[in-house]
């Protein structure tokens, strides 16, 4: 039985070379987010456009963010998804408390009827509308982690050029 020349004496771990350096801080790493390129916040561009669609983040990212038009652009959508958001509790509001008052002022009754209905009515496009800014959010949250570029309907022309014009795929 003779020793193999090629292996190792016993005891010792066969040396197959220095292992690669690792790649430098903030070099793309082939996730779904480096196509994006670097953001300036030290992310990956991926992962700050899906955070962007919480509110209080897209706001923040969308005024940090200098050099990445993708996060720029998701958190814009996200401003105006919030901002048609507060439209929506807003005018739901101020068609509630008009309703009221033309009941309250009427001492025949007609106009409550009347109003319950359209109150009725005005109650469920609102909610219509909450739910369908809630989808929008969640699509948008969803494909920004993906690294997805996703552009939403009415709002995506005003984020784009907020962002500062289309983004290159």
């Amino acid at each position: 039985m003779g020793m193999d020349p090629n292996q190792p004496p016993y005891g010792q771990q066969p040396s197959y070379g220095s292992p690669p350096p690792p790649p430098p801080y903030g070099a793309p790493t082939g996730s779904a987010g480096s196509k994006w390129g670097p953001t300036s916040m030290g992310m990956e561009a991926h992962i700050a456009a899906g955070l962007s669609y919480i509110p209080i983040v897209g706001i923040i990212f969308f005024f940090v963010e200098k050099t990445n038009r993708f996060v720029r652009f998701n958190a814009a959508q996200s401003i105006l998804l919030t901002i048609a958001w507060f439209a929506v509790v807003i005018i739901g509001i101020v068609l509630g408390i008009v309703g009221t008052a033309i009941s309250v002022g009427d001492s025949t009754g007609v106009a409550s009827a009347g109003f319950s209905l359209v109150g009725c009515l005005i109650s469920c496009v609102s909610a219509i509308l909450y739910l369908g800014i809630l989808g929008l959010t969640i699509w948008g949250f969803i494909a920004g982690f993906m690294g997805k570029y996703v552009k939403m309907p009415i709002i995506g022309n005003i984020a784009e050029s907020w962002a500062g014009g289309p983004i290159p795929a």
